[in-house]
């Protein structure tokens, strides 16, 4: 295997001001966004906070969700988080771990809205 396909650096990954986006649950969709605030000298973790969110439409039973406001995002509620690389088809991916008392990860938001479960429906 070429190892310059299997090394890499940090301009391959998370940036400082990305957006990030996790989905979680079992009986409905709760979904979470994170703000990468920092970076490791590794590069191998970031420093992330949550974004919090913001409902730009809502359908009976669901809604669709953005990031919240920048300016919202507190910088002492960071949290330090591993980066991990996923082989596909098509490429080399990652995510982050993410810190909300579920096991899941988060990857880089594409700027669509998200759908998620409606309060009362489930929340």
């Amino acid at each position: 295997m070429n190892t310059e396909t299997v090394e890499q650096t940090k301009m391959d990954g998370p940036q400082v001001g990305d957006i990030l986006v996790s989905s979680w649950g079992y009986d409905q969709t709760n979904v979470d966004f994170w703000r990468v605030v920092g970076l490791t000298a590794s590069g191998k973790s970031v420093r992330i906070v949550p974004a919090g969110q913001r409902v730009v439409s809502y359908s009976k039973g669901s809604e669709s969700v953005v990031p919240g406001d920048p300016r919202d995002h507190r910088q002492d509620d960071a949290t330090t988080s591993l980066v991990r690389w996923y082989d596909f088809r098509d490429g080399r991916e990652w995510c982050v771990g993410v810190p909300v008392g579920h096991r899941n990860t988060a990857r880089l938001w594409d700027g669509r809205p998200v759908h998620q479960t409606a309060w009362g429906w489930g929340h």
